[in-house]
């Protein structure tokens, strides 16, 4: 496996992780914060209910856009991409990224291939990932553009692991196996079993990155904006239910 002959030391910068710890508990009460890991744990349910072999196969638009609008960066858009991809084109593609043959990586890149065609990659990438992630967390670990995005080489995994890290790569199935390897190290520090609450395992990393993602956000605004405009901003647990998708969570696929 990547980065089995390093050390965590040599992977995460532990300082940088600390601290964007303790700033979030600044901003957001410990029950906030495990209310959050709870609504992650409802979402997770429903994305593995819904993808069941058995229901994917007969999953229409409307179902595939419920699920994409719990998607940050899909939700305004989630009918118009079933449409412009077709439920079939999904439908398959979707069957093929969970449960077809070969690894993880490389089928996560065939999927963004196929969608690219017709929707912008990056919210491909975004799709895939969390599709992959929420019906499986603790095996597929989530890959979106505001953990790491290739475009800019930056995201909230890059602000807690050192500059040597190799987070980029040749292609997208690179990059997912890249960026998955640092994920897994860093969720060795504890960060998330400390910050999560209720979530287990990859769900806590994902409200301690959505946490850093947050405070990067604050810091930059707070530098380069006025207060007034800093008032409009939402609080820390709002800003982080709306990164990963949980803000008036919908939860089973029979409502």
């Amino acid at each position: 496996m990547l980065y089995d002959t390093l050390s965590i030391q040599e992977v995460v910068d532990s300082e940088s992780a600390d601290e964007f710890l303790k700033e979030a508990s600044k901003l957001a009460s410990s029950s906030e914060l495990e209310n959050i890991a709870r609504q992650l744990e409802k979402k997770q349910t429903m994305f593995a209910e819904y993808l069941r072999a058995e229901n994917l196969v007969k999953m229409e638009t409307e179902d595939f856009a419920r699920l994409m609008n719990h998607i940050f960066s899909i939700r305004r858009r989630a009918a118009k991409i079933v449409k412009a991809v077709g439920v079939e084109n999904l439908r398959a593609a979707t069957i093929t990224l969970l449960y077809g043959e070969g690894e993880t990586e490389n089928r996560f890149e065939a999927f963004v291939k196929a969608i690219s065609k017709t929707v912008d990659r990056r919210r491909c990438i975004n799709l895939a990932s969390e599709l992959l992630h929420f019906n499986d967390p603790q095996k597929n670990c989530l890959w979106t553009n505001w953990i790491w995005d290739s475009q800019t080489g930056s995201g909230a995994i890059s602000m807690v692991v050192n500059e040597e890290v190799e987070l980029d790569g040749k292609s997208d199935s690179e990059r997912y196996r890249n960026i998955s390897a640092a994920l897994r190290m860093v969720e060795v520090l504890g960060h998330s079993r400390n910050i999560s609450g209720n979530a287990a395992g990859m769900l806590g990393m994902d409200l301690y990155l959505a946490c850093v993602h947050a405070v990067y956000m604050y810091t930059v605004f707070r530098l380069k904006m006025s207060d007034e405009f800093n008032r409009i901003l939402p609080e820390l647990p709002e800003l982080v239910e709306r990164v990963l998708g949980v803000r008036q969570l919908e939860v089973s696929m029979n409502e």
